[in-house]
């Protein structure tokens, strides 16, 4: 992440603006603070702290930070500037001109505008270095080729190669695919692929595969339509296998050192090393009812900002199946309060902020939709914000 140290610090007055960039303002906790940023393209926080030593630790903030890390290097260069920092450290890359990129989603989007398309879908969940991804988008141009990724580098790179190869079939979302395959209609896909998930063997409720995503891409899936694991571990394929045959009437095959068409780099990698690769095919042959379109989650009250703040402490709720958790609050004077929060359901939560202001209350930086464990955690936030 983006993130620079410095000796020396002069808070500039707020707001400002730099080019395309607006610094708007800034919320304090005890030692650190947020500075809301925005351009055309995105809203995000820097994140500033002191440190014990008098030093100041000014970095990108890791929730709110956008898909392209263009923009908080370059949010970061304007601000050591403007704050006449004197950098001891900086990991920040030397700026590039900004590029848009279209290829990269939010879930906005999908809640929106997806459906409107009615061309054949595939969906890939966690396509690290792409290569696989882009193997089906250029092998099928009248397809649309939906990627699911969180770690931003590999969006990133992958959105790059997009372009540069012109493909315009290609969808990518940063986001928890768990949570996002109820945004699909019933039996709207083709084909998914997860390839070589992370085991998590240690941590099995982070795992991809779960009971909850085997009866979503059932539902998801067309007639014919089928769910693709492919792994290295036989631990994780003991678990997916056990997993998929818990469902009734399925249909699931399992091949072994079986070559695709195009091959990833760990693939490669697990092949040079003589290690096995298994692949747990699931095909779905129901037809689903349809779902109604989910709808985004709005504060219906106005809050009381000063009240807020007096009567803040962390607190953690624990509901059947979700949890809400107020972990800390950052506040402007008595106009604008900043709540880091975590809520949803148990094994996927949401990480976002609940900003609070004259205008009433907002999530940040993404919307929130109303899936059952977020409508739930959305009621108790809502009820504790205003008692």
């Amino acid at each position: 992440m983006p993130n620079f140290v410095t000796d020396k610090f002069i808070k500039p007055l707020l707001p400002f603006s730099d080019g395309e960039y607006n610094f708007l303002w800034e919320v304090f906790s005890e030692n650190s603070s947020y500075v809301m940023v925005e351009n055309t393209s995105a809203r995000f926080f820097i994140a500033i702290k002191q440190k014990k030593d008098g030093l100041h630790v000014i970095k990108a903030e890791k929730i709110s930070r956008p898909s392209q890390v263009l923009f908080l290097q370059q949010a970061l260069e304007i601000y050591a500037k403007k704050a006449q920092c004197n950098m001891l450290f900086s990991n920040i890359s030397p700026s590039k001109p900004k590029r848009e990129n279209f290829v990269i989603k939010n879930l906005d989007f999908f809640a929106e505008n997806f459906f409107t398309n009615k061309k054949e879908i595939y969906l890939e969940v966690g396509f690290g270095s792409g290569r696989h991804l882009l193997y089906q988008a250029k092998n099928n141009p009248d397809k649309i080729i939906v990627g699911i990724e969180i770690h931003k580098p590999s969006l990133e790179q992958v959105a790059k190669q997009c372009e540069i190869l012109e493909l315009k079939n290609v969808i990518l979302v940063d986001y928890d695919s768990r949570i996002l395959m109820e945004f699909f209609q019933s039996n709207s896909v083709k084909r998914i692929f997860v390839h070589f998930p992370v085991p998590w063997d240690k941590k099995p409720h982070r795992r991809v595969i779960s009971s909850y995503f085997t009866k979503e891409a059932l539902r998801i899936l067309q007639i014919d339509g089928m769910l693709e694991v492919r792994t290295d571990s036989e631990l994780y394929f003991d678990y997916t296998v056990k997993t998929f045959m818990s469902e009734d009437s399925v249909d699931v095959k399992i091949l072994k050192n079986f070559d695709l068409e195009i091959s990833s780099k760990y693939e490669d990698r697990w092949k040079r090393l003589g290690k096995n690769i298994y692949d747990i095919v699931l095909t779905n042959h129901k037809i689903t009812e349809k779902i109604d379109k989910i709808a985004k989650l709005e504060f219906t009250f106005y809050s009381n900002v000063d009240k807020i703040i007096k009567n803040f402490t962390p607190k953690l709720f624990l509901g059947d199946g979700f949890f809400v958790h107020f972990e800390t609050l950052h506040v402007k004077s008595n106009e604008i309060a900043v709540i880091k929060t975590a809520f949803g359901a148990n094994e996927r939560a949401e990480r976002l902020f609940i900003i609070i202001d004259g205008k009433g209350a907002r999530y940040f930086p993404n919307s929130v939709y109303a899936f059952s464990a977020n409508k739930a955690a959305h009621e108790i936030i809502e009820k504790w914000l205003n008692e």
